[in-house]
């Protein structure tokens, strides 16, 4: 089955904006408009999932074996990474109740506010984001995501599954009745669960055109304009924008990942360079690892600051009302553009490890489950990514 490697890039792209848009790094670029609402990446992510999850499932989802699997692999895709990070940030509070013994204490009481006892739970579930009562955001903030993206790809398996002859209407109309609750502000499911919803099932739309309009592949000059058109609208949406920014970047991105189907312009050509695949294979690390990434190095500068005296933290009003944000300041525009590359890379190379021991094994783990064969793994496994 063909993979589409400028997808596969783009996702690598908008996985690293997000580690920009969640550094706060004062002088830095993260204070970029653009990097500032590069949170609304996500809905790229969800519309890709929705454009090859249907592509690799149509028609495959007829027996319940098949759904099975289907449940298996989905698991094993992000719940072992997932897990891991988990652990490390309950892990942390727990180093911080123990600091806290000997007099020690960072900005917070360990296991408090988002990381209170009572969320752990959720998240291990990954049903945070799906019921107002628990902080979608609570522990590693980034795995809202995976929360609301584990259970569509449920609802479109069952779907498919018991009603294959309706499937396809049904998904449209999810798509319309989760932007319909978008733009009215109807909060009968929580918003990150509609945005998720409307984005997903408008990548499923996304592949039913692919299908249509595949034998009208347009020429390299064409495709060219279409590519540069569509990421000029992307970029203008997301500086010049009025906010909720979802509705028209949902379908912006559905657009994008059509257009970039084909991999027929010149900024597909760029896309395809060995770099940038190589990121798209490590989106799933660097987007579940970032947010701890960023904590440790935050938690460092500020151990650092506390017994160094220097003025290296700064607290400024968040976007929100009555909220503040901190943010790392070395003084120096230069200096905090440095750092922010530091993140990145560090991230990057953190991405590297969990892929390779964690994400990786967690994929193979779920190809044997459904094979049967957990006793006849051998080092040249391919771990099949979706």
């Amino acid at each position: 089955m063909k993979r589409f490697l400028v997808l596969d890039s783009l996702r690598g792209l908008c996985a690293i904006a997000l580690i920009v848009h969640h550094s706060h790094i004062e002088r830095s670029i993260t204070e970029l408009t653009f990097f500032r609402n590069a949170s609304q990446f996500v809905g790229l992510f969800f519309a890709l999932s929705g454009f090859l999850i249907y592509r690799r499932y149509i028609g495959h989802l007829a027996t319940p074996r098949q759904l099975g699997d289907f449940m298996i692999t989905r698991t094993c895709r992000v719940m072992p990474l997932h897990v891991a990070v988990l652990l490390f940030f309950i892990g942390f509070e727990c180093l911080k109740q123990v600091m806290e013994r000997y007099g020690l204490s960072l900005n917070y009481p360990a296991f408090s506010g988002d990381r209170a006892p009572s969320e752990i739970l959720p998240n291990l579930l990954l049903i945070q984001a799906w019921w107002p009562g628990f902080n979608a955001l609570s522990f590693n903030y980034p795995s809202w995501f995976i929360s609301v993206e584990f259970y569509l790809w449920m609802i479109f398996a069952l779907t498919l599954f018991s009603l294959p002859g309706l499937a396809r209407k049904l998904f449209s109309v999810l798509c319309v009745l989760a932007f319909v609750a978008l733009y009215m502000d109807i909060n009968l499911l929580p918003r990150n669960v509609l945005w998720g919803a409307s984005c997903f099932f408008a990548g499923v739309i996304t592949y039913r055109l692919y299908v249509r309009l595949h034998d009208s592949t347009p020429g390299p000059i064409i495709a060219t304009l279409l590519e540069v058109g569509v990421l000029a609208a992307m970029y203008w949406v997301m500086t010049e924008g009025e906010q909720p920014l979802t509705i028209e970047l949902g379908l912006l991105f559905c657009t994008a990942v059509l257009i970039f189907s084909y991999e027929a312009g010149l900024v597909s050509r760029l896309l395809r360079l060995r770099v940038f695949p190589a990121l798209g294979k490590l989106w799933l690390s660097i987007y579940l690892t970032h947010a701890a990434v960023i904590f440790v190095l935050a938690t460092g500068i500020t151990v650092a600051a506390k017994f160094s005296g220097l003025s290296l933290l700064v607290d400024r009003p968040g976007e929100t009302s009555g909220t503040m944000v901190r943010y790392l300041s070395t003084g120096t525009a230069l200096n905090d553009n440095l750092l922010m590359l530091l993140v990145v890379v560090a991230v990057v190379v953190v991405s590297m490890l969990t892929y390779r021991y964690i994400e990786a094994p967690g994929i193979r783990f779920g190809q044997h489950w459904r094979q049967g064969t957990f006793f006849r793994r051998r080092k040249d496994d391919q771990p099949e990514q979706v």
